[in-house]
């Protein structure tokens, strides 16, 4: 059992190059807010929070990407048990990040393995367990421009804001959990920069190294 996790900065690509390698060995993929259902069956149900409803609907009708489904209704043909808020942002901006409850987001799916997960906090969530950790990086222009297309923004502002808003959560959650940034290139196995090359190309280099270093083969 093993898992790729994919971190790095907002708008490098995380959702495009997740779903290709999952394909490439037939992984669930597993983005900020989907868990699969063998992952969220073993975990108590407890009823969703407002305030992690609200949430979890703000960023899935942004993104439009979580399971494939497009922009929308975040919940339309999506079962509410495969619903988690984002891995850092658990409880919601105005509280401060618990380890205790962060970690059992994904501790499951570590145990389970055979997941791709992205922007979940992998790299620094995994500790001592299997996992292939990437991180990926662009520059400021290409993810601003990827925000736009991926999330039908109709403003280059809207699109900074956004990034700007989720990078900050993000830094949040990795330095008062973990003492850590999700810049740091120590956290990664591999890092891609996709404003030097495509995704396409990325994806195979990242399952090359997955085959080596989780003996991985593709479906």
């Amino acid at each position: 059992m093993s898992v790729i996790t994919i971190d790095g900065q907002i708008g490098a690509g995380g959702p495009e190059l997740g779903k290709r390698v999952a394909r490439m060995f037939d992984f669930d993929y597993v983005d900020r807010i989907a868990l699969p259902r063998s992952v969220s069956d073993t975990r108590p149900k407890a009823p969703v929070g407002v305030t992690d409803r609200f949430w979890a609907i703000v960023e899935r009708a942004v993104s439009g990407f979580a399971l494939g489904n497009a922009a929308g209704d975040p919940y339309f043909n999506v079962p509410e048990a495969l619903l988690l808020p984002l891995t850092w942002d658990s409880d919601g901006p105005a509280e401060k990040h618990s380890q205790t409850t962060a970690s059992s987001n994904v501790d499951n799916l570590f145990d389970l393995g055979n997941a791709v997960l992205v922007h979940r906090a992998g790299c620094v969530e995994a500790g001592d367990r299997s996992a292939l950790k990437v991180g990926l990086f662009a520059s400021w222009e290409d993810r601003v421009e990827r925000i736009m297309k991926r999330e039908g923004l109709k403003s280059a502002a809207d699109a900074e804001n956004t990034i700007e808003r989720r990078e900050k959560l993000q830094r949040e959650y990795f330095g008062d959990v973990y003492g850590a940034q999700p810049e740091d290139p120590s956290l990664y196995d591999i890092i891609v920069d996709t404003s030097s090359e495509i995704i396409p190309v990325a994806s195979i280099k990242v399952a090359r190294l997955a085959r080596q270093t989780l003996a991985l083969q593709t479906a």
